[in-house]
């Protein structure tokens, strides 16, 4: 299994699949601020918000599609594009949904490999291997396979899991508790593959109507940033040297990132301590995940952080859901985290501290 290389291939698909995503995502976030709504079909007389809202909708139904290529063309290389491809547009077409793009993508990929390396066909033929020959018998084969022998299991689990969550918005312990282990696992590697494998699933099931774990995965990203921040905010009142100098430069950094769902400018300072920071991680987020879950919160974008907040249907309970988990970060910080090494912390307990000092700097 470790030669297969799944997890390198999925990795590789998400990393292709991340930007289309968000780029849809905002499409339906322009378009709904404008006041559009999403039509079943486009016309010449589409007004710009509609326009906008519905080809950011249809852009992530095409979801299996960027998957299975994605997928395929790791393992393949370029002859693995066009088959994945047309995988991808039968699994969105049969209702195969986000799972069976994952799985068509890793058996055509494979397959076409295979082909590649054990066909042997004459020079004046070879021309047409990766243009024609392999793409068609990928497509039908794995196709044949797909609609009628995979598709149907594959079905039966997209529709299992979409019931199952369908049915916890009406169950108060079930939500809190799925919300609660989403929160946690989308937080605690920050943007690392555990992250990247709960995005998918989430996306996936954003694909299917279910916009209740894209919510809770957006905000998780940005506990730990806000948290520091509000730990540092806390120290400062309390007068605790937590921070040395270049974390609290950092902290302004991680802030204004934070805000647009992009955990990276925390490393400095989660890297320093990681073990006590991501346990406040797991914390808050578990606590922010639970509240998303028990107030049933879902969102009709995949990414953005605050500029997410049109697509989220009650903005007002995501944004207290955040501030808690937050919070409760900073207090377990106060507790967990080693305090800085060098003599030159960022907060002297002598010294006044004012705020117009503060500026954040630019990388």
């Amino acid at each position: 299994m470790k030669n297969l290389q799944l997890k390198k291939h999925l990795m590789t698909a998400i990393a292709y699949l991340i930007p289309y995503v968000a780029a849809s995502g905002m499409l339906m976030v322009i378009g709904n601020l404008l006041g559009g709504t999403s039509l079943d079909a486009f016309s010449a007389t589409i007004s710009l918000p509609d326009l906008l809202t519905t080809l950011g909708g249809t852009c992530l139904g095409f979801i299996p599609v960027i998957v299975s290529a994605g997928i395929s063309y790791s393992i393949a290389d370029k002859a693995g594009i066009a088959p994945g491809v047309v995988l991808g547009i039968l699994c969105k077409s049969s209702g195969f949904g986000f799972i069976g793009g994952i799985i068509s993508g890793f058996l055509v990929g494979f397959l076409t490999r295979w082909l590649l390396k054990s066909l042997r066909v004459p020079g004046w033929v070879q021309g047409l291997l990766p243009q024609l020959i392999l793409p068609l018998i990928g497509s039908l084969v794995i196709g044949l396979a797909m609609q009628y022998v995979i598709g149907v299991p594959i079905t039966w689990l997209t529709d299992a899991i979409t019931g199952l969550l369908k049915s916890m918005s009406g169950n108060m312990g079930a939500s809190v508790l799925f919300g609660l282990v989403v929160g946690i696992l989308s937080a605690v590697d920050y943007g690392g593959p555990i992250n990247k494998v709960v995005f998918a699933f989430s996306v996936g099931l954003l694909s299917e109507g279910q916009g209740g774990p894209i919510a809770n995965l957006i905000q998780a990203s940005m506990i730990a940033p806000f948290g520091l921040t509000i730990g540092y905010l806390i120290s400062i009142a309390t007068k605790r040297k937590l921070f040395s100098r270049e974390e609290t430069e950092a902290i302004k950094t991680a802030f204004v990132m934070g805000v647009f769902q992009i955990t990276e400018g925390s490393f400095p300072i989660i890297l320093n301590d990681f073990f006590r920071i991501t346990i406040c991680t797991a914390l808050g987020a578990g606590v922010s995940g639970a509240l998303c879950g028990l107030w049933d919160i879902s969102s009709k974008v995949p990414s953005g952080g605050f500029v997410a907040i049109p697509g989220i249907n009650k903005p007002v309970l995501w944004l207290i859901a955040l501030a808690i988990g937050s919070v409760v970060f900073a207090i377990a910080l106060q507790f967990l985290k080693h305090k800085p090494e060098d003599a030159a912390a960022g907060i002297d307990a002598g010294d006044d501290v004012s705020f117009d000092d503060l500026s954040f700097t630019e990388n």
